[in-house]
């Protein structure tokens, strides 16, 4: 097996700051020995003299205009589930350990090109889901999770050199069994290599069997097996925006995160989707906004979905300060992929994209299409419809008239023969319709492909029930 350990040490500032760009010195506090103390900080932090560890008074101190939160662990957590849904692309065997994420990519390599254009692929796309990851590879979880910590960028594909990479990480880094720790410090063993050195019976002797599994585990001697993680039934993910948010334009740089962990969530599903629930929460006491988006078919491109919720968003008045944007999408439907060259229809795609723009910018309910209905009246064939509604195929069949005409229009007749700008010349027959008695509009007609002395084609039919004639559509 192949594993990627994603390691993600600011984390815990990451989950409050990347709903919106913001700058100036930014930290997260956690409580140290009875005071409050900056945990994580930002670089605009750090080049003020901020550090990790530091009370937050003196941190003030030092930048009065500094920005800080109180770390939240359920966030933290909630954030891993959702790197796990964007993850869900690149591998169907997940699992987690603190901040870090652990993925198993060996059967994914060829599909995505190898290790390198996975790779490329992931570190590409972190920072615009707003978070900066460390990442190691291994042959198993244990020793891809302690690389990511200790030595990221750390491919390991064999035992001798998972060893040889191990043997100056110290012992610390790989358990927090202070007895365990005090007692091999004392002999002077300080690092994973010099308790590998260690006769086993000797270490079980004095330490018990505990730190010798653990060893075993780092090494794939061992098994280790851990829960993989299960993708819900359906993405739903918001974003806690760490200002108001007053202005619409705003919302674009929260929604491309959201989006860009959707389509990674479809991707893993095999699927796309063709509607998206959107919502805004206010700080006042308001109901949320909800913001319907369709699309005339499904897809899993992030930047198309981000078009047209850009294009949607132009329709929408903020009733107040926006502070969190979430999206749903309950339904994925099947996706097939398709190459981007001119044998695909490209003209057809693009004529797609022109209705979806219009149906987003005017409203959907204002933009319709027409749908087939399995009636073979033809002035019941055909309905107006939504666009993203579909239909059944119309039971006529051969060549109809482009224009036609409803109600079908009475023909005067001269000696038996059907007149419009003069006699009609009926070519030929062209079908029968019987149907309609079970809602009181009975139809029993035989239709004609029809000619007049202007050269003009008709399509006429005569009513079986009482002989009369009647022009139903143009040809020319």
């Amino acid at each position: 097996m192949h594993w990627l350990g994603l390691y993600f040490p600011d984390l815990p500032l990451e989950v409050f700051v990347r709903g919106q760009s913001l700058e100036g010195p930014l930290a997260v506090t956690a409580r140290q020995g009875g005071q409050i103390c900056i945990l994580r900080c930002n670089e605009a932090a750090r080049k003020l003299g901020i550090r990790a560890g530091q009370p937050l008074q003196a941190a003030l101190a030092l930048a009065g205009e500094l920005r800080s939160w109180p770390r939240d662990l359920a966030r933290e957590e909630e954030a891993l589930q959702a790197l796990a849904q964007w993850a869900w692309q690149f591998s169907s065997l997940i699992t987690f350990e603190p901040s870090l994420l652990l993925l198993e990519i060996g059967a994914s390599l060829r599909l995505f090109g190898g290790i390198d254009a996975l790779l490329q692929r992931i570190l590409d796309e972190l920072p615009l889901l707003g978070y900066s990851g460390r990442w190691a590879t291994a042959p198993n979880p244990t020793a891809a999770g302690l690389l990511a910590r200790v030595a990221p960028g750390s491919r390991v594909t064999t035992r001798e050199a998972l060893v040889a990479r191990l043997e100056r990480i110290p012992l610390a880094r790989l358990t927090r069994d202070a007895e365990a720790r005090a007692l091999l410090n004392d002999i002077g063993l300080g690092s994973i290599g010099d308790v590998l050195g260690l006769p086993r019976a000797e270490l079980a002797r004095r330490l018990g069997p505990g730190l010798l599994q653990l060893l075993d585990r780092l090494l794939g001697e061992a098994p280790d097996p851990r829960p993989p993680w299960q993708p819900p039934p359906r993405f739903e993910q918001a974003i806690e925006l760490p200002a108001e948010v007053e202005n619409g334009a705003a919302l674009i740089f929260p929604a491309r995160r959201l989006l860009l962990s959707l389509c990674g969530f479809l991707r893993g599903q095999g699927a796309a989707t063709q509607r998206l629930h959107w919502w805004l929460e206010y700080r006042e006491e308001r109901p949320p906004n909800e913001i319907e988006q369709g699309l005339l078919r499904p897809t899993r491109d992030p930047e198309h979905l981000l078009a047209r919720f850009r294009e949607r968003l132009e329709r929408v008045t903020l009733a107040a300060p926006v502070i969190r944007l979430g999206l749903r999408v309950d339904d994925c439907l099947p996706y097939a992929e398709c190459s981007g060259d001119w044998l695909n229809g490209t003209g057809a795609e693009a004529e797609g994209d022109i209705l979806e723009r219009l149906a987003t910018r005017l409203g959907e309910q204002r933009l319709g299409g027409l749908r087939g209905r399995p009636d073979y009246r033809p002035e019941r064939a055909v309905v107006i419809a939504p666009m993203e509604e579909g239909g059944e195929q119309p039971l006529l069949r051969g060549r109809l008239p482009l224009w036609l005409l409803h109600p079908p229009r009475p023909l005067r007749t001269a000696d038996g023969v059907p007149q419009h700008a003069g006699p009609l010349e009926l070519l030929r027959h062209s079908q029968r319709i019987e149907s309609g008695w079970w809602d009181g509009e009975d139809a029993a007609r035989d239709y004609y492909l029809a000619r007049n002395p202007a050269g003009e084609r008709l399509w006429v039919f005569r009513d079986r029930r009482d002989g009369r004639w009647f022009l139903h559509g143009l040809f020319d």
